[in-house]
């Protein structure tokens, strides 16, 4: 009796189970009846025929990258550099993507957010501006999410993730930030390039070289200057050997500046506005070659904590950098003295 009883309850318990399957899954029975894989992409996707991505949501205008030569630049963005390792990864995914139909009813779109209001339209375009494609990327799916091309109310089942190559986490799909499409490396030169470091700022001036125990056969090649042991010597304000720790740390902050933010073009009278006209923190970095190149540092940025402007001279984009780099880089001359 007691053993019959067991059996009539788990058999209760599939029932019920299985019914709550069904409810759960009815506003998507049509999904799981087409069946069938397609590829994604129709015919091949070369990158080198890509020279504009649009990415979008709704009436949110999202961001545009557009190619010009062999760079990549967001064009809706104060032609600020494009973060060509993300755009690579999209696209290798774009070609390599396999999919499985799971309807064909357009009543069921929503049901995935593949309708034209809540998907994150994605649009890759020719070297005429013609789109070459234009998919809507959906709800996530496991590893993968639903996608559907545009004008087609197929549904369908990508094993690639695209939300997360947009920047978009999350259950709920939202416009897909820029700011992980910005190349954010502001300024970047080797450090066995720089020979020498000049500071100014409104509290001091500082000028420091490197000094090698013996001069690299050309004048030109960093390779031989860096094979070299080397010191670092003030010379402004005062002529000392620097503790080269210290003085390491100011050329590591220099060669490898990292930004918050593309902020946008400045007239020169803009310029003086936010800091980086006349009275600018400068620090000019000579280079092996004999080049200098000059960076700008200025005041507070509206809005932002902690957050100062940065132009480096002769280029017209300003970006936003966090403010201790530049705390990092201006040191009193005494900080520079050997214990």
């Amino acid at each position: 009796m007691g053993k019959n009883r067991n059996l009539i309850l788990l058999v209760f318990a599939f029932v019920v189970l299985g019914g709550l399957y069904v409810l759960s899954n009815r506003s998507r029975s049509d999904l799981d009846e087409t069946g069938g894989f397609v590829d994604l992409i129709e015919g091949q996707l070369s990158t080198a025929e890509v020279f504009g991505v649009r990415v979008f949501q709704g009436d949110d205008p999202g961001f545009e990258l557009v190619k010009r030569g062999d760079d990549w630049f967001m064009s809706s963005y104060y032609d600020a550099p494009a973060n060509e390792n993300k755009l690579r990864s999209l696209l290798g995914n774009l070609e390599t993507a396999q999919a499985e139909i799971r309807s064909e009813s357009p009543d069921v779109l929503a049901d995935y957010s593949l309708d034209d209001s809540t998907a994150v339209h994605l649009i890759i375009k020719d070297e005429s501006g013609a789109e070459i494609l234009h998919l809507l990327v959906g709800e996530r799916s496991g590893s993968g999410g639903f996608v559907r091309r545009a004008g087609s109310a197929q549904a369908l089942r990508s094993d690639k993730n695209f939300l997360s190559d947009f920047g978009v986490w999350g259950e709920t799909i939202s416009a897909p930030p820029r700011s992980q499409w910005i190349d954010l490396v502001a300024y970047k030169v080797e450090r066995d390039d720089v020979r020498g470091i000049e500071l100014s700022w409104a509290d001091g001036h500082l000028a420091m070289g490197k000094e090698f125990e013996a001069e690299p056969a050309t004048a030109d090649s960093a390779a031989a200057a860096a094979a070299k042991d080397y010191e670092w010597r003030v010379s402004v304000p005062s002529s000392f050997l620097a503790k080269k720790t210290t003085a390491d740390g100011i050329l590591g902050s220099l060669t490898n500046i990292r930004a918050r933010d593309a902020v946008g073009v400045v007239t020169e009278e803009e310029a003086g506005v936010r800091g980086l006209g006349e009275g600018a923190d400068r620090a000019s970095i000579r280079l092996t070659d004999g080049s200098v190149r000059t960076l700008r540092f200025g005041g507070e940025v509206e809005g932002a904590d902690d957050q100062i402007y940065f132009q480096v001279d002769g280029e017209a984009l300003v970006w936003s950098l966090p403010k201790y780099l530049r705390d990092n880089i201006f040191k009193n001359p005494d900080d520079l003295k050997p214990d």
